[in-house]
């Protein structure tokens, strides 16, 4: 890849966990690559499958970070499953396992939240990442799906990256105890599904083909981007020595770098 290719796009949609940032540091060459498109006319526009944090709420943390960003700019599955769901189904009566802006989220959407202590009948069972999850609300959910609640989750990631490099547990992880338990498959809303990809492109006006999707999570951000009609760049963390010396199984990524720092001395002209 090469910078005049690189700029050659209309939109930039950016992963957020283990692409932009690492909890609450900034990826090294986040801030240099995402200042200099903006700077050069392009949107970027960041899609996450982050299931606990509103819009606004990243929108806030991107700012402390230093990268001023409009709430506008950033498409969560948090605020997506609401909108998602009232465009397919309509109105529904939802109960939840997830945040409160999750919840938030739904209410906002038009649907009726049924909370845990409310004995009800419902539409849906809707699960984000819930820090609270526990035996109470896997049996609650169950019962919900057995007596014909649809099983919706956010997304399907069992984990992301923590600080220190280990794996936290993801909405994924919390969907396949429901999907055990009742023997049916969750309907998934974000990466690799189109939906998050067509919001974004909504958003910001442009086609697939003048996009392109860059993040580090092969199966979410790689597959879903070429899916929605994207090119793609995977940052997969290996060195241009190391991939060479490797057989490479993930050839649906249109371009592959180590990081956000590489791809921003590609911009720089300092690497082809």
């Amino acid at each position: 890849m090469h910078r005049e290719l690189f700029y050659s796009f209309q939109a930039y949609f950016f992963d957020l966990d283990g692409c932009v940032y690492f909890g609450d540091a900034l990826a090294p060459g986040a801030t240099e690559v995402i200042d200099a498109l903006k700077q050069s006319g392009k949107r970027v526009i960041f899609v996450t499958n982050n299931s606990r944090s509103s819009a606004k709420t990243i929108a806030e943390k991107l700012r402390t970070m230093g990268l001023e960003t409009p709430s506008a700019d950033v498409v969560t599955a948090t605020d997506c499953v609401g909108t998602y769901l009232s465009e397919r189904y309509g109105r529904l009566s939802i109960r939840a396992a997830g945040s409160d802006e999750l919840c938030a989220a739904l209410s906002a959407a038009g649907h009726i939240v049924v909370f845990d202590n409310e004995e009800a009948a419902v539409d849906a069972a809707v699960i984000g990442l819930d820090i609270a999850f526990d035996y109470r609300k896997l049996e609650m959910l169950g019962a919900a799906v057995g007596a014909g609640a649809r099983l919706i989750a956010a997304n399907a990631d069992l984990s992301h990256p923590g600080l220190d490099g280990g794996k936290v547990p993801e909405t994924g992880a919390l969907a396949a105890a429901v999907e055990a338990i009742t023997g049916l498959r969750a309907e998934y809303v974000g990466k690799p599904e189109p939906h998050l990809f067509a919001y974004g492109l909504e958003r910001c006006g442009a086609r697939p083909e003048e996009c392109v999707m860059i993040g580090d999570n092969y199966n979410t951000d790689i597959v879903g981007g070429r899916g929605a009609g994207m090119r793609t760049i995977w940052l997969d963390g290996r060195t241009a020595a190391e991939r060479s010396r490797t057989a490479d199984e993930y050839r649906a990524a249109d371009w592959i770098v180590e990081d956000l720092a590489e791809l921003r001395r590609i911009m720089e002209g300092l690497d082809v």
